[in-house]
């Protein structure tokens, strides 16, 4: 017998999720994390700016066996939340952030960031964390944990890079660990 109060659905689980975890995106736009919603456009930052974080994210979570950042839609996400949901003191240094990023790779490499040979993006965009995580930059910190969290609250993170078990088994206090092993997503 299935009691209606204990009914939710996946976006009610979702947010209490996310208020569990720190609350820091409590405002989060339901429609962001809607199945199979993907931008055909930015809403928030300039194509030239999109272009950046589309790229930056999918060297953070590079496709693999797996999805990319790309593939599991985090750039349209991350726009949709800088378009619903960042303050304009946020959105402003995102924005900022984006037009940093592809400053300084024109700097280093001659082109804009998406126009540098791949080889060259990945070494880019490494030796950028690299300086920012350093520095402990707040804004491109703040980045790194939007990429990662909406990744691994996307479909393709938590049932593809995460193995979901929809009822757990027993607790085993030791066991055997192979190479295709993931993390649990519940």
């Amino acid at each position: 017998m299935q009691s209606t109060e204990l009914a939710i659905d996946r976006r009610a689980l979702l947010r209490s999720a996310i208020l569990l975890v720190g609350g820091s995106m409590a405002g989060l736009p339901g429609e962001a994390f809607a199945q199979g919603k993907k931008l055909t456009k930015a809403r928030f930052f300039t194509p030239a700016q999109y272009s950046v974080l589309d790229e930056t994210a999918e060297i953070i979570i590079p496709k693999t066996d797996t999805p990319g950042a790309r593939a599991a839609g985090v750039p349209s996400i991350i726009d949709d939340l800088m378009a619903n949901w960042a303050s304009a003191e946020r959105g402003a240094n995102f924005r900022a952030l984006m037009d940093d990023i592809d400053r300084r790779a024109l700097a280093a490499g001659g082109a804009s960031l998406r126009a540098l040979p791949p080889a060259r993006r990945l070494e880019f965009v490494r030796a950028y964390d690299a300086e920012k995580i350093g520095a402990k930059d707040p804004v491109y910190s703040r980045l790194k944990e939007l990429v990662l969290t909406t990744y691994y609250l996307s479909e393709a993170g938590a049932t593809q890079e995460l193995r979901y078990e929809l009822v757990p088994g027993k607790w085993e206090a030791w066991t055997t660990i192979g190479p295709d092993a993931r993390a649990w997503a519940v």
